[in-house]
């Protein structure tokens, strides 16, 4: 079958539904995170750590149904997929606008949770889409252009949580009793989400006709055989190391993204200016990314991510140890975004070219719950590290030491398998 190349209209148009979808999830969980975290109006609900439980909410849907959404992603249409899945996220983003409005954190969790529900379906659809939307000398490339509109997704969900956040503390603030302070900032998180729901929602339906890719699958609703099936088919090849460095990548992000939310107090400022912090780390990812797909080629190039990990095991140490300087904390966040790009890219086309197209979905979506996994354990670490006292700017120093042991191992590996060569392994690709 005849593939487009990159900017394809179909490929255009899955780069802008994903970045509404990211944007939109970036919105409520930072919203939450920023609602729950010292000094927010939830505080006193949940207490410290509260915004390390909020995370975990949000990965265990990913955990239970990613395999599940995996099978649907390989039995039907992905377009079809994609249309019925951004329908959802405008039910779902009404729940939040109530959750809100109504001043309700279980209602708002439970928003959550179901955007979430979404997001673990969607997750093997749209990446396994692009193997389907581009020729295939073009995939690690478009896993940058995608990674580039994930992550400018994330600095506008990023920055709009921060207003949101305001806004929703400043309703809360007794002056603002029966102002349109108060009902403006109890209606902004749940405007917002709708809006970036809707336009989710219109530039899905310019995606072409996709085919069914295994439309005789069965569908097993217990995720555990799934998982089962695809770890052990990605076992007998180097998936299954490959999965395990990725996933590695979303325990650190859980971790980083959980310690950001205390910066406002952390270093005085609003969440509005915190917000601008992570904004500057995922311009640093986007650009990282890009330079890592336009440096490999047509071809993944996994010596990149022991490089990457020594460059963001760096930028951890010195961000534990940095003092609290506005200024100094963005650089270092902007270079250990610069070194994620180059960590993970390689990683996650290689998972998309080795995965076979019968199977592709199942594939990812038994990584993406993986994925979660770890980004769960990121989650708690955090959790039980601020309950036994210790500062979230501290906490980059124990991630600096696990990623050390990370990229220790990846070079070992890369080492083993390409003899006395060194540590410069291309992936091969299996025949179409």
């Amino acid at each position: 079958m005849s593939r487009a190349p990159l900017f394809n209209r179909g490929f255009l148009s899955l780069f802008a539904t994903q970045f509404f979808e990211a944007a939109g999830d970036n919105i409520i969980k930072g919203a939450l995170l920023f609602a729950v975290a010292v000094g927010g109006p939830w505080h006193d609900r949940i207490g410290d750590g509260g915004q390390g439980l909020v995370s975990f909410l949000f990965t265990v849907p990913f955990v239970f149904l990613s395999a599940f959404g995996g099978r649907l992603a390989d039995r039907y249409s992905k377009r079809s997929s994609t249309v019925a899945l951004k329908t959802a996220s405008i039910v779902v983003a009404i729940v939040t606008l109530f959750g809100f409005w109504g001043d309700s954190l279980g209602l708002s969790l439970v928003a959550l949770a179901l955007f979430a529900i979404v997001s673990s379906f969607f997750g093997p659809v749209k990446y396994g889409m692009i193997a389907e939307l581009v020729d295939r000398d073009e995939i690690v490339r478009a896993n940058g252009v995608i990674n580039v509109g994930t992550n400018l997704a994330v600095i506008s969900g990023t920055i709009i949580a921060g207003a949101v956040a305001t806004a929703f503390s400043k309703a809360h603030a007794p002056e603002a009793e029966g102002t349109f302070t108060q009902t403006s900032g109890l209606l902004a998180p749940g405007i917002t989400m709708l809006a970036f729901s809707l336009l989710g929602w219109l530039t899905c339906l310019t995606l072409p006709k996709l085919v069914a890719q295994s439309p005789d699958l069965p569908l097993d609703a217990n995720p555990f055989t799934t998982y089962w099936d695809s770890l052990s088919q990605m076992a007998k090849g180097p998936l299954i190391v490959i999965t395990l460095f990725w996933t590695f990548f979303y325990f650190l992000a859980a971790m980083v993204l959980a310690m950001l939310a205390d910066y406002p107090q952390i270093l005085g400022v609003s969440a509005l200016k915190a917000s601008a912090l992570s904004a500057a780390m995922g311009i640093a990812i986007g650009v990282g990314c890009v330079a890592a797909a336009w440096l490999s080629g047509k071809r993944s190039r996994l010596e990149f991510v022991p490089l990457g990990a020594a460059g963001l095991a760096l930028a951890f140490l010195l961000l534990g140890l940095a003092p609290k300087n506005y200024w100094l904390i963005g650089a270092l966040l902007s270079a250990m975004g610069l070194a994620a790009g180059f960590y993970i890219i390689p990683l996650q086309a290689s998972l998309q070219e080795l995965s076979p197209s019968s199977e592709r979905g199942r594939f990812i979506g038994t990584a993406n719950a993986m994925s979660f996994v770890m980004g769960g354990l990121g989650s708690l670490l955090f959790f039980g590290l601020s309950k036994v006292g210790m500062p979230s700017n501290r906490m980059f120093l124990p991630l600096a030491g696990l990623t050390v042991i990370a990229g220790v191992l990846v070079y070992l590996w890369l080492r083993r398998g390409s003899g006395r060569d060194g540590p410069s392994r291309s992936i091969t690709l299996p025949a179409p």
